[in-house]
Order: C-alpha cells, then sequence, then structure tokens
C-alpha cells in the first residue's frame, strides 16, 4: 500500500517558510514517533518514507510525507493525522495545521495504471520541486541523467513491490538505456543541513522512453513512484521532491 499524507499550516511571524524546513520537520516527525520506531529509522539505510515542505502564498505550507512500508506508514499516520499544530522549536514558531489529507493506492491499483492499460506513455515530464542530487565519484552531480534517476528509484522501489520484481541489475541497465532527456530547464539549487550545504538543482526535464511495451510500462511505473520515494539523496530530510507528469 502507498499512502500520502498532505498537511496544510499556517504561520504568523516575520519568517517566511522555504523548503529548507523540509529538515526541521523531518526532526519533528522523529520526535513524534515512538522511541523504538524513530530509532529503528535513525539507523535504517533507505528509510521506507519521503517527506518534503512545500511554501504556499502567504504564511501557508504544505507538508507532504509518501509512504510504502505499510507498518512504518501506521506508525506515522497516527503520529501526523491528529496533529492540531507543529512546533518547529529552532525557528521558535507554532505552526497551526489547518487541513490534513491522507491518500492511499494499493499496489494493485497502481500496477494497473501501467500494465492493464492501452498503449504505454512514453513521455513523462519530471518537476523537482526541492533540490535533489546524486552521489557520483564522490561528489555531488549537478545534472541529472537517465541512470542516475533510475538508480536512485529502483533502490526504493525493490523494497515495495512484490508482484513486479526490479531486482535484476540488467533490467534496470536497459530502462536506462532506454530513457533519455529531450528538454530541461534546469538551476542549481541549494539545500542547508545544519551546518552543511548541498548544491543540488531544481526544475523540469522531459524523458522519453523507447524499447519494447513491457520495458516502457516498467519505466512509467518507476518514474511514477518517484511521487511517493523522492529522487536522489536525503529525500526523507526534505530534498529530492518531484512530481511526474504523463504527456500524451
Amino acid at each position: 500500500m502507498m499512502q500520502k499524507i498532505i498537511v496544510q499550516c499556517k504561520y504568523g511571524g516575520e519568517q517566511r517558510a522555504n523548503y529548507n524546513w523540509g529538515s526541521l520537520f523531518h526532526g519533528f516527525l522523529l520526535k513524534a514517533l515512538p522511541p523504538d520506531v524513530a530509532e529503528t529509522l535513525h539507523h535504517s539505510r533507505l528509510r521506507p518514507f519521503s517527506q518534503y515542505v512545500l511554501p504556499q502564498p502567504g504564511q501557508d505550507l504544505s507538508w507532504v510525507i509518501g509512504m510504502w512500508d505499510t507498518e512504518i506508514a501506521g506508525h506515522i499516520g497516527q503520529a501526523v493525522l491528529p496533529l492540531t499544530r507543529i512546533e518547529l522549536q529552532q525557528k521558535g514558531l507554532t505552526l497551526e495545521v489547518t487541513g490534513t489529507q491522507r491518500v492511499l493506492q494499493s499496489e494493485q491499483e497502481y500496477f494497473s495504471r501501467f500494465f492493464a492499460a492501452g498503449a504505454p506513455c512514453r513521455r513523462y515530464e519530471l518537476e523537482f520541486l526541492t533540490p535533489c542530487t546524486h552521489r557520483q565519484d564522490g561528489q555531488y552531480a549537478l545534472f541529472p541523467n537517465p541512470d542516475l534517476i533510475v538508480n536512485s528509484i529502483s533502490k526504493r522501489y525493490s523494497d515495495f513491490t512484490h508482484d513486479v520484481s526490479i531486482d535484476d541489475p540488467q533490467a534496470m541497465e536497459q530502462v536506462a538505456r532506454h530513457m533519455r532527456i529531450v528538454r530541461y530547464s534546469l538551476r542549481t539549487a541549494v539545500y542547508f543541513l545544519e551546518n552543511t550545504k548541498i548544491t543540488g538543482y531544481m526544475g523540469r526535464i522531459t524523458l522519453v522512453i523507447s524499447g519494447p511495451e513491457p520495458l516502457a510500462r516498467l519505466a512509467g511505473a518507476l518514474l511514477s513512484f518517484a511521487e511517493y520515494c523522492g529522487i536522489g539523496i536525503k529525500t526523507a530530510l526534505g530534498m529530492g521532491a518531484v512530481k511526474i507528469k504523463q504527456i500524451v
């Protein structure tokens, strides 16, 4: 089961929200969870959730949490859904929760969109909502490529899927090989984590998928999963948030 929780918040004062607040919301979330769950997540190599903050007009913001592990999603739901306010101690700020939405999608519903539909979509737009980057040769990548994107998503996707296995590295190599960037509008963007700043990119790219139909279907399912898991590094801390759009 895949889930999204979207929390709408309002705040006062002179401060203005930005995507860097994602790391503060991550800290708040871990404190809201049972200690044993928070400790397990703290030591997880790949956390089974992503989360990020999107500023809205005025003094509003959206906090979005994507999940694909049923057990962790249950704990996060119990911690987040009843919230009426959120304390960001580092900012000395209390946010009022003005609305909460929970969106659920079963594995069967998800895969039917790609494997039970007509002709597969072969063109996708990816909009990077918060700074995204990847570790490449010991450095942070300033530009995406199909190998980096596929690698990032497939690591998380393989932990979720049961009906469609993608543990085969050769299959992922084929997906990346038949995927190419045909358009982009990107800029560098910096994400601040405590005393560290990470330079990545934001903006949009358009990907085209070639090859046989089964490969195109798998590629579409893989790319669309990024709306739940994010792309690149530190997606649980607020980086790599992405919106996926099929282009017909």
